[in-house]
C-alpha cells in the first residue's frame, strides 16, 4: 500500500519547516504541532500552500551549489505565506499572509510549544513553569558567560 498524498504532503511540510526554522525534525515533531500546523496552513492557503510544498520538493533535487544560489537570493524571496509559516512555528500564532496585522491564536498549546522559547532558552509565561526558586539562578546562557568571565580574570 502506498503513502497517501496527505501523509506525503505532511512529510514535505515537516522537511520544509526544518529548512525554515533551523530546528531538527525531531524537535519539530516533539512539539506535537506538525499535523495541526499543516492542516491550519492548508485550510487557510489551499493551493498556494500545496504549490509551495511542490516547489520545495523540486528544490530538494537541486545540487548543493544550486541550493546555495537560491538561498543567497535573500529574504526578499520569501513570500508572505512563507513568513507566516515561520511565525506560526516560532510564535504559535497565524499571521494572515494578505494582512499580517490580522493574527489568530491557534491554541494555548501552540503558544506553549512555540519555538521561540527554546531559541531564547526560556519558558512560556504562564505555562511550563520551571518550579519553585528557578529564578534564583541566572539563565543558562548568562551562567555560561559569567563562568567564562571568571576564568578570564
Amino acid at each position: 500500500m502506498g503513502v497517501s498524498r496527505t501523509a506525503s504532503s505532511l512529510d514535505t511540510f515537516i522537511s520544509f519547516s526544518v529548512y525554515l526554522t533551523g530546528f531538527s525534525r525531531f524537535e519539530l515533531m516533539g512539539t506535537g504541532m506538525a499535523s495541526v500546523y499543516y492542516e491550519w496552513v492548508k485550510q487557510r492557503s489551499g493551493s498556494e500552500f500545496l504549490t509551495l510544498l511542490s516547489e520545495f520538493e523540486k528544490v530538494q533535487l537541486l545540487s548543493d551549489a544550486q541550493k546555495k544560489a537560491l538561498i543567497q537570493s535573500g529574504p526578499q524571496a520569501l513570500t508572505p505565506l512563507v513568513r507566516s509559516i515561520i511565525k506560526l512555528w516560532y510564535l504559535g500564532q497565524w499571521y494572515n499572509p494578505e494582512d499580517p496585522s490580522k493574527t489568530e491564536i491557534l491554541s494555548s498549546q501552540s503558544y506553549q510549544e512555540g519555538l521561540v522559547w527554546d531559541a531564547i532558552k526560556a519558558h512560556p509565561q504562564g505555562a511550563k513553569q520551571q518550579g519553585f526558586g528557578a529564578w534564583a539562578s541566572p539563565p543558562e546562557l548568562l551562567r555560561a558567560k559569567l563562568s567564562h568571565e571568571e576564568v578570564q580574570s
